[in-house]
C-alpha cells in the first residue's frame, strides 16, 4: 500500500550520464608539477627561466628559507630544499645557520 516509489527513468538517465561523464573527467585530469621539469628518480631538471627567478629573489633578500622561496617562486618546499642544497654545492649561497626543520640560506 504505502511505500517509496520508483524514481522516473529519465532520472535514472541523467544520473548516470552525470556519474560517466564524471569518471571520464577524473581520468583526463592530470596533476601537472609546479617547478616545471621533475623526473621521477628524485632527481630535479630545472629550465632557465626557473633558475633565473631563483637568482633575483636571492638577490632581493636578505635571508632566505625553502619557505619562503617556494612561496615566492611557486615551487614546492621539498623542490626549493634541494635547489638551495644544490646551489650551496655551486657557491651561489651560503648556509648560515640549520637545525631539523629549518635551514637559513644567504647569498654569498
Amino acid at each position: 500500500m504505502g511505500g517509496v516509489s520508483k524514481k522516473p527513468l529519465s532520472n535514472v538517465e541523467k544520473k548516470m550520464k552525470k556519474e560517466a561523464a564524471a569518471k571520464e573527467e577524473k581520468k583526463v585530469e592530470k596533476k601537472s608539477s609546479k617547478t616545471g621539469k621533475e623526473v621521477m628518480s628524485k632527481t630535479i631538471v630545472l629550465d632557465n627561466e626557473t633558475k633565473r627567478k631563483v637568482t633575483d629573489e636571492l638577490k632581493r633578500e636578505k635571508i632566505v628559507t625553502p619557505y619562503s622561496l617556494a612561496s615566492k617562486t611557486e615551487m614546492t618546499i621539498s623542490v626549493a630544499k634541494k635547489m638551495l642544497e644544490e646551489m650551496e654545492r655551486q657557491g651561489i649561497v651560503k648556509l648560515v645557520s640549520k637545525n631539523r626543520r629549518v635551514a637559513l640560506y644567504v647569498a654569498s
